[in-house]
């Protein structure tokens, strides 16, 4: 029987009763697998520039093509990710040329007020909060966001600040897992841990660090130099077992480990449930 696709009402029925498993996908080969093992959520990048001729430029997901990846993973709620919008029109304009290629939400970094603006137009849209690569610069790099007080406070100011607009997922990335479990119980959106921790509603990784891919260049083939298809084959199996691992992990509750969440003292975490009472 074929996969069923969740629609957002079933997402939000599913908060705090069931956890849901996500990625980030580049090809129609990792979406197809994603699907194949029963993954509830991906997720791809898109420009919109491009968008309509099926070619993905953003930088972490080189030689994407939406349409295949689409076509790939028909049944698996997909969110397309560009970035942020300096307008809710520029926003709005592009969630828009999403929908019309098949995504069924958006994943948008920019402020809660063009998040609404989204919401306004019926458009479900998913941002982010702790470490933001693109914004981490405010919080002093590529590190955990979170550790004290004071920054977790911030955390969860901006996680209610994403909420009262309207999102429908919010991505806490490194975030400690204890804070990540307050703004868990005290949003409406789905959360979704990228090292927060094992108490969000949804575990979400990029598939090349499940699959064991991961790698800062990628080579560009000019010339088929030996039939690689048995490989590919073998590729695909493989992919299907790693994810599956995946979910099984997390249903299990195998994954994540103290080894993969942020830490916050418990004297931090005291003084920042003081602050949010």
């Amino acid at each position: 029987m074929p996969k069923t696709k969740l629609t957002i009402k079933d997402l939000f029925e599913k908060k705090g009763k069931e956890k849901l498993t996500e990625l980030c996908v580049t090809n129609a080969l990792e979406a197809y697998a994603s699907e194949q093992a029963g993954i509830d959520m991906l997720i791809v990048g898109f420009n919109t520039e491009t968008l309509r001729t099926g070619a993905v430029t953003n930088k972490w997901f080189r030689d994407a093509h939406i349409k295949d990846i689409r076509e790939a993973a028909p049944n698996t709620f997909m969110i397309y990710a560009s970035g942020q919008y300096s307008s809710p029109e520029k926003a709005i304009d592009a969630s828009l040329t999403a929908r019309d290629h098949g995504a069924d939400a958006v994943y948008c970094g920019s402020r809660p007020a063009i998040i609404e603006s989204l919401r306004n137009e019926g458009l479900p849209a998913v941002s982010h909060i702790g470490l933001v690569p693109y914004k981490s610069t405010w919080t002093g790099g590529f590190k955990a966001v979170g550790k004290d007080a004071d920054s977790a406070y911030k955390v969860y100011q901006d996680a209610l600040a994403y909420d009262r607009a309207g999102a429908i997922g919010l991505e806490v990335e490194c975030v400690p897992d204890r804070v990540a479990e307050i703004i868990t119980k005290k949003v409406n959106l789905l959360t979704l841990s990228m090292g927060s921790g094992p108490n969000c509603d949804v575990e979400f990784l990029f598939i090349q660090d499940v699959i064991g891919t991961n790698t800062d260049r990628v080579p560009r083939h000019a010339k088929v130099f030996k039939d690689t298809n048995k490989s590919y084959e073998k590729l695909l199996d493989d992919t299907i077992e790693g994810v599956k691992s995946f979910i099984k992990d997390v249903n299990t509750k195998q994954f994540p480990t103290k080894s993969n969440i942020v830490e916050i003292k418990d004297e931090e975490f005291e003084k920042f449930l003081d602050k949010i009472k």
